[in-house]
């Protein structure tokens, strides 16, 4: 077959490609080699190299580079979201689901400390700059935990103690939890803070409960929790 033909041929195959899975293809070969060799290693050219991809192929999906970052800061909870949602639906009583979704959220983290090594990395990067990437990134997380919140831990906020409000605890302090348990690796310290927090999330909501500012819409409490709200 002659060269320009065979090139020809090529451009048609990768084109038969949904434009949307060669899009997470790319999204997920910048994280791996990201991870791997950090964000400053992640050009358009090592991306292409990674996906395998040609330049165009990258340039037709994405606008730009900053592009691309921002769809990568998009994607960060989604291997998060399956296992956490799982945890709690499988939990029953509000603590007990409050626990379960925490401590799935630590063991996924643990088990990916490059991934959340490299959102700090992201978001210090997009701060630099036009902080786009940092405010998907967290926008992201904001979103995912507070739907959490609302309809897998049954809470409804009100104007004096919004679950808005209360994801971004939760998000704050998850994330300096993160933070060090990356700086340390002390695992026992880190499940001993989690458990920690989980008390007093649960104290600060059933106090918030009694005093009417939220309500908790408790999924067949067990008989000892029902117990202790009486």
């Amino acid at each position: 077959m002659p060269e320009h033909s065979r090139g020809i041929r090529i451009v048609w195959v990768m084109s038969r490609v949904p434009a949307e899975q060669r899009r997470e293809q790319l999204i997920e070969a910048t994280i791996d080699l990201a991870i791997r060799e950090g964000l400053a290693a992640t050009s358009v050219r090592r991306i292409a190299d990674e996906a395998s991809v040609s330049l165009g192929v990258v340039h037709y999906c994405f606008s730009s580079k900053e592009a691309l970052l921002n769809a990568v800061a998009e994607s960060f909870a989604t291997p998060i979201l399956g296992p956490v949602a799982t945890a709690i639906e499988a939990s029953r009583g509000f603590e007990r689901t409050v626990r379960a979704a925490f401590t799935t959220f630590w063991e996924v983290t643990q088990s990916a400390p490059g991934r959340q090594l490299l959102s700090y990395e992201l978001a210090a990067w997009s701060i630099r700059g036009d902080g786009e990437a940092a405010r998907l990134l967290y926008q992201t997380y904001l979103d995912v935990i507070e739907s959490f919140i609302t309809e897998g831990m049954g809470i409804t906020g009100s104007e004096a103690l919004s679950s808005r409000t209360l994801a971004r605890m939760t998000l704050a302090l998850t994330d300096g939890i993160m933070l060090a348990w990356l700086v340390d690796r002390d695992d026992e310290a880190t499940q001993a803070v989690i458990d920690a927090f989980v008390g007093i999330l649960v104290a600060i909501v059933r106090d918030a409960e009694r005093s009417g500012i939220v309500t908790v819409r408790d999924r067949d409490p067990e008989p000892d929790e029902a117990d202790g709200q009486a």
